[in-house]
């Protein structure tokens, strides 16, 4: 072999360990880059010829066949920002620019902008299942939002009752139309109260009076004060009355226990009818029973909310967001989305966290988190990157090795051709 090409050999040590230092120090620098993946460079060696006569082949160094991404998992940082994300196994965010184009992350650094979207630190929107008119989770994937809108009341339309009444209370006689909520009180055996909700989300206090009028029987009325619905105000407007029979196990008799919805007219509000679910029906989830033991109201449910603001939003690990609002209430928001690549080491680095597809690494799979291979994502969390400081030096050692033992050849072959030049 010629000195000339010793001098080439010695050259592509010098460039394929010079190119795994800047890979090293690209680790190194992006150590506590959330969601970084590290890269190694991938060395070949370069056969010039065959030296023939089964004398082998003749080398002439070594090039770089690619430098390849290690997407193995970060460890999980927690984090005091429910927008802050971490995937927990397989996939990549999906975020898109403002002409739409889609781009792939691990870090999950995400927060509210002004119209409530949740943006990458570049502004680039998450991207994820979206809410359709009825506010069921619909198969377009879209833009994450967090709603800040005030949602509207829903009427009452049902209350769930679960009881005990005391098989031990004497019976006791009321009047039909009571003036007052004191005679309610002076002649009920038990009474309760409950809310119940109008069209407008106003909430509206309901008495809920229970009568023993007999062995085993009982009357059970619910008032609504009539100065809410268009009448004198401190006066009982009775919106519901059930007529209970007991077994002697206890049980309520649903075969000749019945009930009465009586239609009240909130100011304001639409008309609603309102039923009290006792268990009555074979289908009610309400429990009412006659035990000897004190008259107590284990549950009083009404369906329906109030008008309620956003207080805080939660992610969940399949990636549901939901909203919480100031009723009480939470509704659904959202799904982020997760994608998968069958050749995600093909992935193209783009810069700020960011991936691109390419015909290597083949379109994305984008799906649920936990479905389909994919991990599952936590909040209050991000993703460190995986990058491990002490393989990092003991590449970095080698490196430095190889680069002076390379140095070293040229600077050999150079001095032999200062020889050479001086004989001639």
């Amino acid at each position: 072999m010629g000195l000339f090409n010793t001098l080439n050999t010695g050259v592509t040590g010098l460039s394929t360990n010079g190119l795994s230092l800047s890979v090293t120090g690209d680790n190194l620098a992006n150590l506590n880059t959330h969601g970084f993946k590290g890269s190694a460079a991938q060395f070949q060696d370069l056969v010039h010829q065959s030296l023939g006569g089964n004398r082998g082949q003749l080398g002439q160094g070594a090039f770089t066949g690619r430098v390849s991404q290690s997407f193995q998992q970060g460890g999980l940082e927690v984090s005091s920002r429910n927008s802050d994300l971490a995937v927990d196994g397989n996939g990549f965010f999906v975020v898109a620019d403002q002409e739409g184009t889609d781009y792939y992350s691990r870090a999950g650094q995400f927060e509210l902008d002004a119209s409530g979207n949740l943006v990458n630190l570049v502004g680039m929107k998450l991207q994820g299942f979206t809410i359709d008119a009825s506010g069921t989770l619909s198969t377009t994937v879209g833009d994450i939002t967090v709603p800040t809108d005030t949602i509207p009341g829903q009427a009452t339309s049902a209350v769930t009752l679960s009881a005990n009444l005391d098989a031990d209370a004497a019976t006791t006689v009321f009047t039909a139309a009571p003036p007052d909520f004191t005679t309610i009180a002076n002649e009920a055996t038990f009474t309760s109260s409950s809310v119940v909700y109008d069209s407008l989300g106003a909430a509206h206090d309901v008495t809920v009076a229970f009568y023993k009028t007999g062995v085993n029987a009982w009357e059970m009325r619910a008032f609504v004060d009539a100065g809410e619905a268009g009448g004198t105000a401190g006066v009982p407007q009775e919106i519901f009355a059930s007529s209970m029979n007991f077994l002697s196990s206890g049980a309520l008799d649903q075969a000749t226990s019945t009930s009465t919805a009586t239609a009240v007219n909130f100011a304001g509000a639409t008309g609603q009818t309102i039923n009290f679910d006792v268990g009555i029906a074979a289908a009610d989830i309400g429990s009412m029973t006659q035990f000897a033991a004190a008259s107590d109201i284990a549950s009083s449910n009404p369906n329906g909310n109030g008008s309620g603001s956003l207080v805080d939003f939660d992610i969940a690990t399949d990636g549901i967001v939901k909203g919480i609002y100031s009723n009480g209430e939470s509704r659904t928001l959202g799904q982020v989305a997760l994608a998968s690549f069958q050749g995600q080491s093909y992935l193209e680095r783009v810069g700020h966290n960011l991936y691109q597809s390419t015909t290597e690494s083949g379109q994305p799979a984008v799906g649920a988190a936990g479905n389909g291979g994919r991990g599952v994502v936590h909040s209050y969390a991000l993703e460190m990157s995986n990058v491990d400081i002490e393989n990092q030096f003991v590449r970095m050692i080698k490196s430095q090795k190889g680069y002076q033992a390379s140095a070293r050849v040229v600077s050999g072959a150079d001095d032999l051709l200062q020889e050479l030049m001086q004989i001639v």
